[in-house]
């Protein structure tokens, strides 16, 4: 089984492999594409609404333990952002998520210098939302 370390090493191996940045961003679009054709229109609601992103975003804590959510945005970049928490956590213990917050998540996917802290902000958001 595969730990969450794992996962984020898989992941951030996964976006360097690509031989430019171009190539990385249209993989993090894609993975925005699959979030938000997952996402149902009627779960964009106020009370799943992650504040503080600059793009219109939602999470829905679909279960508490393990872990189950489903997040988009208006944006793909941010879709896709989002989306990579669905790829960490999903169906990881709900205790599993109190070490993190946004900012070792983005250093750890290797993600620093691609974020906006204005996206930074939303993403952190969406880590203390599933926490609760």
């Amino acid at each position: 089984m595969k730990t969450i370390q794992n996962k984020i090493n898989e992941i951030k191996d996964t976006l360097h492999s690509f031989p430019d940045n171009r190539m990385g961003l249209e993989y993090m679009m894609d993975l925005g594409k699959e979030s938000q054709k997952n996402y149902p229109k009627e779960d964009r609601t106020e009370e799943n609404f992650i504040h503080g992103c600059t793009s219109m975003a939602w999470i829905k804590l679909e279960n508490k333990n393990p872990i189950k959510i489903n997040t988009v945005s208006d944006s793909l970049m941010v879709s896709g952002i989002l989306y990579l928490l669905e790829m960490v956590f999903n169906g990881e213990p709900k205790s599993s998520i109190d070490i993190y917050n946004g900012q070792d998540l983005i250093d750890g996917l290797g993600l620093q210098e691609t974020i906006s802290s204005q996206r930074l902000r939303g993403f952190a958001e969406a880590i203390r939302l599933m926490k609760q």
